[in-house]
């Protein structure tokens, strides 16, 4: 195992291309893991601190890696083990498309051109496909059967849809949505992406937007995370920070006039982030606006 590094962000996953810290944390959340309110460590769907391994195979033959998350500990019941595949998008986002109890292995086999997965768990087995979207079981995904229906692009995305893109979110059933709830069929906690905030927070003339989204299964005890876009000159948008907490903006500020953003949730020791240039990095610890120590 190596740490993903980022301006004093570390998060233990494999060896591979370092990443910036938003994608080590939106990896981690896509996984069913959100990282903790101090943004120190993943959590488990328990809320408590998780270790998962997460081992990255091609499991299509694309030439893009799949990230695959195995977590044991008493959470889990009956096997104590817990598995998640989840997949990158060609614009870098992550997105869950499997996720369960037990053991998961390769069965040799492929099925439209992804390995055919076996699964145990509490002393039964089974046989996934993918259905063009997600993992099911073998004998819901049917030889011929197409692909889930994918919307296809009408001309440039503008408006509110523009955001959203920005930020990795998709349109499912008329409502925005990160894919971090992708699998759960209990959605009575979930909220759906929305814009909370549109005002110019670097003062640069042009408008910015704050995204957020909430749910117990995709952010543990956290419950949130917030999606920094800003508006650009030509018209377009970049994203500029994906966080799990509750941003307040404060009044310090970094390069190019982009305010501090305390990423507030559950405790009394809050990190604040600060744009250096390229990144929103972790800057200090506060609380009601005096330096903190965390709980240890």
């Amino acid at each position: 195992m190596a740490s993903v590094l980022a301006a004093g962000f570390a998060l233990p996953v494999p060896a591979r291309a370092a990443m910036a810290r938003a994608e080590a944390m939106q990896l981690y959340a896509a996984g069913g893991f959100p990282i903790s309110a101090n943004g120190d460590h993943p959590t488990n769907r328990c809320g408590a601190a998780a270790s998962p391994r997460i081992t990255f195979v091609d499991m299509n033959a694309d030439g893009r890696k799949e990230a695959l998350f195995i977590d044991a500990g008493p959470c889990y019941k009956p096997d104590g083990r817990w598995y998640a595949i989840a997949t990158q998008a060609p614009d870098g986002r992550w997105r869950r498309i499997l996720e369960g109890q037990g053991t998961v292995a390769t069965t040799g086999t492929a099925f439209g051109g992804w390995f055919v997965l076996s699964t145990t768990s509490g002393g039964r087995t089974g046989q996934l496909r993918f259905d063009g979207t997600v993992y099911r079981p073998a004998e819901t995904v049917t030889a011929g059967a197409p692909p889930r229906p994918q919307a296809a692009p009408r001309g440039p995305v503008t408006g509110d849809a523009a955001i959203f893109a920005a930020a990795g979110f998709r349109q499912v059933h008329g409502r925005w949505e990160s894919g971090c709830n992708d699998g759960n069929d209990d959605g009575a906690t979930y909220e759906p992406g929305r814009i909370d905030q549109r005002r110019d927070l670097n003062g640069d003339g042009h408008p910015d937007a704050v995204i957020v989204e909430g749910g117990l299964f995709c952010y543990g005890n956290t419950g949130a995370a917030f999606w920094i876009v800003a508006g650009q000159a030509n018209g377009g948008w970049k994203l500029m920070a994906n966080e799990v907490g509750i941003p307040d903006f404060k009044a310090a500020r970094g390069v190019g006039g982009w305010p501090d953003i305390e990423v507030g949730g559950p405790g009394f020791c809050f990190p604040v982030i600060r744009w250096n240039g390229t990144v929103y990095a972790r800057n200090r610890l506060e609380y009601d606006g005096k330096p903190c120590k965390p709980p240890r």
